[in-house]
């Protein structure tokens, strides 16, 4: 397990460090906060990476789902705010 401490700016920000942006690959994570009070930051999962991969063979490909589901994530994501 790696644990890596940074600082909180004046303005609330702080820097992921090297290690964990390059494992995870991402430009965006996700805060958790636990019962207890800690917090748990991770990679936004990359659900377009899973699409199609319960694909219903009887159901005709419609070719614009992905963009779809693309739009759909970002105004559910705009709402939680």
């Amino acid at each position: 397990m790696l644990m890596v401490k940074t600082q909180v700016s004046s303005k609330g920000q702080t820097t992921i460090p090297a290690k964990f942006r390059a494992r995870w690959n991402t430009s965006e994570v996700v805060w958790e906060e636990l019962p207890d009070g800690r917090v748990v930051v991770g990679p936004i999962p990359d659900i377009m990476s899973l699409f199609g991969s319960a694909q219903n063979s009887q159901e005709p490909y419609d070719a614009d789902e992905k963009q779809k589901a693309r739009d759909a994530w970002a105004q559910s994501t705009d709402k939680s705010d």
